[in-house]
């Protein structure tokens, strides 16, 4: 029977006994924590169901969490030290010898974040210390100093699970290794980040401005679309570790580029065709561009577009619509007003959206009309 093994380590740390004397406590618990390592061996040798393994030991990795975070929001946390290796030394055993049960997405404990950053903070600095006297991309400079400033400042305060931990450690490690006064360090360490699915909203962007900036040397629309085709086949043909993301939820880095140009070629070989010269009406709106950028980002933010190319939904609207003021609206106009959205922009559309609200209750739930109008009217009766 499977069971909290974990159950005397809470007392003995969060209760009355751990108040006392840490040093007393500790040389009690060793007894304790000998007692789980052989109690999850057993459990793995017995005959317990897979699905049963993989919750007792996600449970007992959460409870560990816990006991830690505890110890290390308690006014004594600097004396805790010697508790908080051996919760260590329980989650490094787990993730080595259990790594099949290990439960990657779970959030790790404040002390395990401080400890990986403690043991890479040389290698990061000399990173930092580099790229920035680098002539790297700025764009590909400020996307890798910002997300080392999230992952190594304030770790107490912001929470990650130890798959980005894991992540974070591998990427430092990779760059560490590159040769930064190589003619080829920029495309090294973009080979580096898309092979390691290094899928971040700001090296995705950058990535494609550097697509962009080549093809606008392009003049002749085949060299343009040749140029493309060419991208997607080394996006694709490229190397890929599997199981690491620096966003698991978010699709592969390959999978958004790839995607991208697709859509991209499509664009391409349009124009080459016959029918590209064939004049599209555009459809007259009554509201200004900016609210119309407003309305755009509400839909992209809750995943109404099947594409996460902002670039591509800015040309169609632009191609497609005109505002109450501009006959031509330019993809660019419509990408200022996407991020720059003000108070006031947001209230008319919001205003807007409220009156489509109450059009649908009218047309289609007459009944619930009725019964507020009812409830309305006797409440200001009385």
């Amino acid at each position: 029977m499977l069971k909290n093994e974990l159950k005397d380590i809470e007392e003995i740390l969060i209760g009355q006994e751990c108040c006392d004397s840490n040093n007393s406590a500790l040389l009690n618990l060793e007894t304790h924590f000998g007692q789980i390592y052989n109690a999850w061996e057993r459990a793995i040798f017995s005959n317990t169901p897979e699905n049963t393994l993989v919750r007792y030991f996600h449970y007992h990795l959460d409870i560990i969490s816990t006991i830690s975070n505890t110890l290390s929001n308690s006014h004594d946390s600097e004396t805790n030290v010697p508790l908080q290796n051996e919760l260590l030394a329980l989650i490094d055993h787990l993730r080595k010898y259990y790594s099949s049960y290990f439960n990657e997405d779970a959030i790790a404990p404040i002390i395990y974040h401080q400890r990986l950053v403690s043991q890479l903070i040389g290698d990061i600095c000399a990173i930092q210390k580099t790229l920035q006297s680098s002539h790297l991309n700025a764009s590909l400079i400020a996307c890798l100093l910002k997300w080392f400033n999230i992952m190594s400042e304030d770790t107490g305060k912001v929470k990650f699970a130890f798959r980005s931990l894991y992540y974070f450690e591998y990427i430092v490690n990779q760059l560490f290794s590159i040769d930064y006064d190589s003619d080829e360090a920029e495309n090294l360490m973009v080979s580096l980040l898309l092979r390691s699915n290094f899928n971040n909203l700001s090296f995705f962007v950058y990535y494609q401005d550097i697509i962009r900036n080549t093809f606008d040397n392009f003049r002749d629309t085949q060299e343009r679309l040749n140029y493309l085709v060419e991208q997607k086949a080394d996006v694709i043909s490229s190397p890929e570790v599997k199981n690491i993301a620096y966003d698991p939820s978010w699709p592969s880095i390959k999978t958004m580029i790839e995607n991208w140009l697709t859509e991209e070629i499509l664009l391409a070989e349009k124009s080459l065709s016959k029918g590209s010269e064939v004049v599209v009406s555009k459809i007259p709106l009554e509201m200004s561009v900016a609210h119309l950028s407003c309305l755009i980002r509400l839909l992209y933010e809750e995943s109404v577009f099947a594409t996460q190319n902002l670039q591509f939904i800015f040309k169609c609207f632009a191609g497609h619509y005109q505002s109450k003021r501009q006959a031509v609206i330019s993809p660019g106009s419509l990408s200022k007003e996407f991020y720059s959205i003000d108070q006031h922009t947001a209230a008319r559309v919001r205003d807007l959206l409220q009156r489509m609200v109450q059009r649908i209750n009218r047309n289609f739930f007459p009944m619930a009309v009725a019964i507020n109008a009812t409830v309305l009217s006797y409440l200001s009766i009385r």
